[in-house]
């Protein structure tokens, strides 16, 4: 069956004015949707060009506060490179001083002690007993000078003897501190705690020096207590470093005053009460940093203290 057309259809389909006038009527309408959607889109697109040129601006502003900021942090690593050569150059001049004037009041002092002491031997019958006090004064007070100057060689020494690493064993170190600690305690209750310890990389002697010196200061300040225990062992971390520590329960101190103790002829308890130089703690200290490590102490007064130290993992 053939579809139907109607009339006025095959009029419209085949007048050329009517069909040019939809065309035209049609273009008409497309050019026009043709230009709004061109007007959106350019007000899209100005749209984007404002926020990106916002965003640029934003960028370059940060980008400038950030070569600010990276030209102040070289500025202070300028200044701290600066301070720290000056710093250093103070210490080495500071320690070749004390040692060269350590050095050179040692024959003065030995002067000073033979004389005394010949004066004492020689002239004793004929000198009151006040004199006598005054000879043994004199004494007394170099001798204490003659130690403390040997105290300030050996802390001077630390700081620039070549260090010759390697590894070391520190639980052989402590067991052999022990026993020769042990035959000066004879007659204390002393109860060693002594846990395995890690490796360490690094000198031998001076480490060893670092034992020596904390167990002696811990077995000093515990003579008091009955029993003396004495621990030396390390805490378990994940940083890149091993912790170790030496803790006593003896009279202990002030933890305000703990970075107090690491200064040289610092000391926060009487000479009558415990004797000493004050050095042996500022030598850990400072072999301790030689070897890259820190130094710290907590304690409380009559419940003893403990002594830290860390070094690197070897």
């Amino acid at each position: 069956m053939v579809p139907s057309h109607s009339k006025e259809s095959d009029v419209d389909m085949k007048d050329p004015q009517t069909l040019i006038g939809l065309l035209q009527t049609e273009l008409s309408t497309t050019n026009h949707e043709v230009m709004l959607l061109t007007l959106e889109l350019e007000q899209r697109v100005a749209e984007r060009m404002a926020q990106l040129s916002e965003t640029n601006a934003e960028l370059v502003k940060e980008i400038a506060e950030r070569r600010r900021a990276e030209e102040e942090v070289k500025q202070l690593n300028r200044d701290l490179q600066q301070r720290a050569g000056l710093l250093e150059a103070a210490n080495e001049e500071l320690e070749t001083f004390s040692y060269s004037v350590s050095h050179d009041l040692r024959a003065p002092l030995r002067h000073i002690l033979g004389y005394a002491t010949m004066l004492h031997e020689e002239a004793n019958p004929a000198l009151g007993e006040k004199s006598q006090q005054h000879l043994t004064r004199i004494k007394q007070s170099a001798t204490k000078m003659s130690t403390l100057i040997d105290e300030l060689l050996h802390f001077s020494r630390f700081s620039h003897v070549e260090l010759n690493r390697e590894s070391v064993d520190l639980n052989a170190i402590v067991d052999s501190v022990i026993r020769d600690h042990n035959a000066e305690v004879q007659g204390r209750n002393v109860v060693w705690k002594h846990t395995q310890l890690p490796g360490a990389w690094g000198d031998v002697a001076l480490l060893r020096q670092v034992v020596v010196n904390l167990i002696s200061n811990a077995l000093k300040y515990s003579r008091l207590s009955n029993p003396a225990e004495i621990e030396i062992s390390v805490l378990e971390n994940d940083s890149g470093e091993t912790v170790f520590f030496v803790r006593d329960n003896g009279v202990g101190f002030d933890s305000q005053h703990a970075d107090k103790l690491f200064g040289v002829f610092q000391r926060l308890h009487k000479e009558s009460e415990f004797e000493g130089t004050g050095v042996g703690l500022a030598s850990v200290r400072r072999i301790v940093a030689r070897h890259g490590g820190k130094t710290w102490a907590d304690g409380e007064v009559g419940r003893g203290a403990t002594f830290y130290f860390s070094l690197p993992r070897s």
